[in-house]
């Protein structure tokens, strides 16, 4: 569960449960911590540095997460760390090149909730959701 004490914005800031139209902790919880080290000697290395962080999205029910590409590049480990404080490595599973989006693969249980995703097909452009 989302711990709203710890946020790093002003209460005035943050995102209240009664402003959205989906439930914003399962949503927050499906949020992991990303850590990647890198090799000195990777392409990469020199560019985007050895210790990469960032963030990633719980997409499905086995765990697979989604994430920025450049983050997993030529990751040597990769360490996941759930809203509810839990570590589990991960493996890096696909890097598409065409979105910059990466796949990473938990080689444990996260224990966190998939983010569900919805569609765009009733959306008009222009039009402005009730």
């Amino acid at each position: 569960m989302a711990d709203t004490r710890n946020w790093a914005f002003p209460d005035n800031l943050q995102p209240s449960p009664e402003e959205v139209r989906f439930d914003l902790t399962r949503a927050l919880d499906a949020v992991v911590m990303l850590r990647a080290e890198i090799p000195e000697d990777a392409f990469t290395a020199s560019i985007l540095g050895t210790e990469r962080v960032g963030n990633g999205v719980v997409i499905n029910d086995d765990g697979l997460v989604l994430t920025i590409g450049y983050l997993i590049t030529e990751a040597r480990s990769i360490w996941l760390t759930t809203n509810s404080g839990a570590v589990v490595e991960g493996h890096p599973l696909a890097y598409d090149f065409a979105t910059g989006f990466g796949l990473v693969q938990p080689l444990g249980r996260l224990d966190a909730p998939a983010l569900e995703r919805g569609s765009a097909r009733a959306c008009t452009v222009g039009v402005r959701p009730s």
